[in-house]
């Protein structure tokens, strides 16, 4: 039953558009009365949802979020820790990995570059401010609106005369975020000190990380455009599609009792 469960989630997971029953059955060779059992018992606990056309099928919030939201950082750093270092060798400055996780943004993996003879800054690990922070601000800007939410906080901290705190203005700054893909960090934060980072665009979660580069502004400001960005949005690409592909099969692994319960027992899982 659990490998059966499991199997239906490969099919749905990685169909290029929403599954039918018929396709199900052509894909797995399961018996057509398994496959409506199988798939209603994972509808009903949110592991998979039906289209508002019906009679098609996709990954359900619930399991997409325990899947990507839930995934240890140390997995994410795995598959993404190669990128990261290729960014510090094609720009020379310190490159970030940071997600969304609990209601916050977190800086979670630094490359610094390794020549002793270039100086670079190291911006450390954990929260950072949507309202201040590039690699936050790419986050906010492309989520899910009810996470965003969660991150805007209603007093935000001014750490400097070039730090935006009234809320218009940062949801306008936002709103520029999503129209040229990209965030940026003045001085925000540490006069003299500037960041770019680029939203790692997660399947029907939107932006719960981003990728990005930190150093003296006199360097970064200069490179943003015709150097920066372009290699920061390719990484962001690749990083997508190994974060996307580790976490699903994690997930198919790890709550495969939890389906296999919510099966046996649908009404618990209301």
């Amino acid at each position: 039953m659990q490998e059966r469960l499991i199997h239906l989630l490969e099919a749905i997971s990685g169909a290029p558009s929403p599954i039918s029953i018929t396709d199900l059955i052509s894909m797995t060779g399961l018996p057509k009365a398994t496959i409506y059992r199988n798939v209603a018992a994972l509808v009903d606990c949110g592991f998979v949802e039906e289209t508002e056309g019906g009679g098609r099928y996709v990954l359900g919030m619930r399991f997409v979020k325990i899947a990507l939201t839930g995934k240890s950082d140390a997995h994410v750093i795995n598959a993404v820790s190669a990128m990261l270092m290729q960014t510090v060798k094609d720009l020379g400055e310190t490159a970030f990995l940071a997600r969304y996780r609990g209601g916050r943004v977190d800086l979670i993996h630094v490359e610094t570059p390794s020549d002793p003879k270039v100086s670079y800054i190291y911006p450390g690990l954990g929260p950072r401010p949507a309202h201040a922070c590039s690699s936050a601000k790419a986050i906010a800007a492309f989520i899910l609106t009810e996470l965003r939410d969660d991150l805007l906080e209603a007093n935000p901290l001014r750490f400097n005369a070039n730090t935006h705190v009234d809320r218009e203005q940062i949801l306008r700054e936002l709103n520029q975020v999503r129209r040229y893909g990209y965030a940026v960090c003045e001085g925000e934060i540490d006069e003299g000190v500037s960041s770019v980072a680029v939203p790692i665009n997660v399947e029907r979660l939107g932006a719960i990380f981003s990728i990005g580069i930190v150093g003296p502004t006199a360097r970064i400001t200069p490179i943003i455009q015709n150097r920066a960005l372009p290699v920061l949005q390719a990484q962001a690409i690749r990083a997508s599609a190994a974060i996307q592909h580790c976490s699903v099969i994690e997930a198919e692994t790890t709550n495969a009792s939890a389906m296999t319960t919510a099966q046996e027992e649908p009404l618990q899982t209301h």
